[in-house]
């Protein structure tokens, strides 16, 4: 894991190269900043244009901070881990320590099975022949390698609680240095012929450092010379080494271990392995020697390697306040054999966990590359299992703040990633009214790539309230549905979002393209409108018109005649729709058997002198008798003035109709 630095760049284009490659950038939403050439300018700056004003264009760059999560195969890592952390915080803080364990096995497991499938990725021949995205998953293995370590020996030092740590720290030693195992397990496959091998004794001497007894023994069993008496003593010695087990009395186990080691050295010193310098030096290593153990640190990698076969040679029984001690001195002694090793931050986060310096191992935990997957989901299950509550007491740290926070940022990183913006709202969703806030703030930003996302998202607005954000997503389905010519899904969404001056505008367009070319836009999503009209009086008119329109296809004309009456009166008419409602009515007053009756009809004049001629005359003072812009949009009028004549000579007729049937006594 390697340090990194704080990168310079330049934009480079002609502009910044004038100014002196300064540069200003402002934040925009999805953690991008919008980075321009920029003048520095001082008090004492003349305030007035340069020469070169206007010359070059104005160029924005968007920069955006890449991330590991930007490669699919780690995509799995945010969901699995996603599903971990509900089931922790439906478990809270009244869990048992059994259960609170199983949760970072559970953590750890996801991030190994990740490592499989990053190097399986890595060795695809798609990957090996695109660099950058070669160097992409070697970066993410050292990340997620580091995180299951150190999440590893969390766990053993914090979470189990062991009396004793020396097994478990084995096991954790073994997993993150499988080398020297699975060299042996190619060496068992060989049979005698292992021991010809030039790495045989390199190999065994390190499974011996990393307390692997049983695949040590098995090796040596393996050499042509395992029937020699050195050998047969070395594997007793092995064998006969007292291993604790949970529940044995600490006591007995210290008398059989001292008598044990002091056996092994007599054995040493008595030269019984004189004859076999390589099977001698092995058993030092067994027996605690220090002049070998340090040539043993001079080949390690890391510090802590070798640390736990160490301490089951020499401190098996460790106890974990015990651990600092040794630990502290191990470290001092592999500086000091290894001064030109740099110690790397894996190292110092180890050191620190097992210094029980936990302040310092989080805020290092944070600069891993992982957008704070490790930190955040480690302090969560911190908080929850309540274990090292007195600690950060002690130290002044406010836990339930700092769990918050970290919760919150990284929910509201996952809410501005496009991929991975439903799991950022479950872990919005604990930080209470901070979360919600941000979710009404995030929610509405992330781009809609299909009508079932978007239902997806408003049915997330509606469970926790958020009515702003539910009206905002389908305000932007209306607009893009109408820019679609989708018309009735536009208005559908727009009624949707109760947008009174949206649905005016959808209604007004389904209104005039009718009156332009006769043909009604989406008649069933109109005929389903329903109760919802009353969102718009114009989609109340639309409705109530359309409903007149069904009537008069269906020749119900009575039905229609009343509502088309009920049209002219009700003061909702648009005055683009007044030449078309009239229009309408014309047929039904040249009818021989009157459908309107003598008030409407009158009525019917008086809107056409009060309403319909003031629309003409205005018209006609604005763009001139002849032009071509016009309030008469009807497909169903060539000449204004005729259709007035029309229209008055057919209220004239109907009325003459009407008065006569009305005033006519009928036949006893």
């Amino acid at each position: 894991m390697s340090e990194s630095g704080v990168f310079a760049f330049e934009l480079g284009d002609e502009l910044a190269t004038r100014c002196g490659n300064t540069l200003t950038g402002v934040f925009v939403p999805g953690s991008r900043i919008a980075l321009s050439a920029y003048r520095h300018v001082t008090h004492s700056s003349r305030d007035a244009p340069t020469e070169t004003a206007g010359q070059d264009p104005v160029l924005i760059y968007m920069a955006q901070e890449a991330t590991l999560f930007d490669e699919p195969v780690l995509r799995s890592v945010l969901a699995e881990a996603n599903a971990t952390f509900a089931t922790l915080q439906q478990l809270g803080s009244r869990a048992t320590r059994a259960e609170y364990v199983n949760i970072s096995r559970a953590y750890r497991s996801i991030v190994r099975s990740c490592l499989e499938k990053l190097e399986q990725a890595k060795k695809s021949p798609e990957v090996q022949t695109d660099e950058a995205r070669l160097q992409r998953l070697s970066d993410a293995i050292v990340v997620f390698y580091a995180a299951e370590c150190l999440w590893h020996l969390f766990e053993i030092l914090y979470i189990q609680s062991n009396q004793l740590v020396v097994p478990q720290l084995l096991d954790w030693a073994r997993f993150h240095s499988p080398q020297a195992e699975d060299r042996a397990t190619d060496l068992l496959l060989m049979g005698e012929e292992a021991s010809e091998s030039d790495d045989y004794w390199s190999i065994v001497r390190s499974l011996v450092m990393l307390g692997e007894i049983d695949i040590t023994r098995a090796l040596l069993s393996q050499n042509r010379k395992a029937g020699q008496t050195s050998f047969k003593a070395a594997e007793h010695i092995l064998k006969s080494m007292p291993v604790y087990q949970e529940g044995y009395a600490l006591q007995k186990f210290h008398s059989q271990w001292e008598f044990w080691h002091v056996d092994t050295e007599r054995k040493i010193q008595s030269g019984l392995f004189a004859t076999e310098p390589e099977l001698e030096q092995l058993l030092q290593l067994v027996a605690g020697d220090n002049e070998q153990w340090d040539d043993g640190i001079k080949e390690s990698q890391d510090f802590f390697e070798y640390l736990p076969g160490y301490l089951l040679f020499t401190k098996p029984t460790c106890k974990p306040f015990e651990l600092k001690i040794a630990a502290a001195n191990w470290l001092n002694r592999w500086c000091l054999l290894r001064p030109e090793k740099k110690q790397c931050a894996m190292n110092r986060m180890v050191s620190q966990l097992m210094d029980h310096d936990l302040k310092i191992f989080i805020y290092d935990a944070q600069k891993l590359n992982d957008t704070h997957w490790f930190s955040t989901h480690l302090i969560d299950l911190i908080h929850h299992c309540g274990q090292l509550k007195s600690y950060f007491d002690q130290n002044n740290i406010d836990l339930p703040a700092l769990r918050h926070s970290m919760i919150y940022e990284y929910g509201s990183y996952l809410m501005t990633s496009h991929n991975m913006w439903q799991l950022g709202i479950d872990y919005l969703d604990c930080c209470k009214q901070e979360g919600q806030a941000a979710i009404e703030l995030l929610l509405p930003r992330i781009t809609l790539r299909s009508e079932r996302q978007a239902t997806k998202l408003i049915n997330l607005a509606r469970q926790r309230g958020l009515t702003s954000v539910e009206r905002e997503i389908c305000k932007v389905l209306s607009k893009r549905s109408y820019d679609n010519e989708r018309y009735g899904n536009a208005l559908e969404w727009a009624i949707r979002s109760k947008d009174v001056l949206l649905v005016t505008a959808v209604a007004d367009f389904i209104l005039k393209h009718y009156s332009k070319t006769g043909c009604m836009l989406c008649p069933d999503t109109i005929a389903n409108v329903g109760g919802r009209m009353f969102a718009s009086p114009r989609l109340v008119f639309l409705s109530k018109y359309f409903e007149f329109y069904e009537f008069y296809r269906n020749r119900d004309f009575l039905s229609a005649s009343e509502l088309l009456v009920n049209l002219l009166e009700s003061k909702i008419t648009p005055d683009y729709f007044w030449p078309s409602l009239l229009i309408d009515s014309m047929p039904l007053l040249e009818s021989k058997d009157p459908k309107i009756f003598a008030k409407e009809t009158v009525a019917i004049l008086h809107h056409i002198e009060t309403d319909l001629v003031p629309i003409i005359e205005r018209n006609v003072s604005k763009y001139g008798k002849h032009h071509s812009e016009t309030v008469f949009k009807d497909y169903r009028v060539e000449n204004v003035d005729e259709f007035l004549n029309l229209l008055r000579l057919a209220c004239a007729r109907n009325l003459a109709r009407a008065l006569i049937i009305e005033n006519t006594m009928p036949v006893v």
